[in-house]
């Protein structure tokens, strides 16, 4: 007798596609999640931005006064000896303001200072400029030397003022700037106001 085995069929499995239910369910959690990023990004991005522009426009203004109050204390701090060496302090004698010699313009600024011993000119003087690309340039006129002094300046306004109280002649400066520059198109835009006044000190007493 002969016994013949029958093969055991065993159910395979079949793929089947999603359904539509499945489909809308996928749909809305991605709507869902693009929702809660586009809010997320308008709770954090924006502050930060503007935590960053603001700390930005401060640290150019800190730069910016820091010049101007240097070379508004009376006397050339960077000015040269008679050798010529820029950096090097003259005596009390040197370099101070000639009188009544701050001459404001349209977005410039020029201070004068009388010259030091020889080899060095009769007179020194240090120019502010705002330049067509947003940035603050200090120029020196001996040695002849220009430097940025801050970025990101979108209006330089010194003029000449009278304060209550103050009888030596005092400058009036207002320094705007605005973070990006105008010119990248970046959004948001952030723009702060910084009035500087500075009093011509007297002049030292004659020996």
């Amino acid at each position: 007798m002969y016994v013949r085995s029958q093969p055991s069929r065993v159910p395979t499995p079949r793929c089947r596609g999603l359904t539509i239910a499945e489909m809308v369910v996928a749909i809305f959690l991605t709507a869902l999640l693009a929702v809660l990023l586009s809010a997320a990004a308008a709770t954090f991005a924006r502050p930060a931005a503007e935590v960053d522009g603001r700390t930005r426009l401060a640290l150019e203004a800190s730069l910016a006064a820091e010049a101007l109050a240097r070379d508004l204390s009376g006397y050339l701090a960077d000015n040269a000896d008679i050798s010529g060496n820029p950096g090097n302090p003259g005596n009390l004698t040197q370099y101070q303001f000639y009188p009544n010699n701050w001459v404001p313009g349209n977005g410039s600024l020029v201070l004068t200072y009388q010259g030091g011993a020889p080899p060095a000119p009769a007179t020194v003087s240090v120019t502010y400029q705002l330049s067509d690309n947003n940035t603050l340039v200090r120029t020196l006129s001996y040695p002849v030397g220009s430097v940025v002094v801050a970025s990101h300046v979108t209006g330089f306004k010194p003029s000449l003022c009278n304060q209550v109280g103050i009888t030596n002649p005092c400058m009036m400066i207002q320094i705007i700037l605005t973070y990006p520059d105008p010119s990248s198109n970046r959004l948001p835009s952030f723009s702060a106001t910084y009035v500087l006044i500075g009093v011509q000190p007297p002049p030292l007493p004659s020996s």
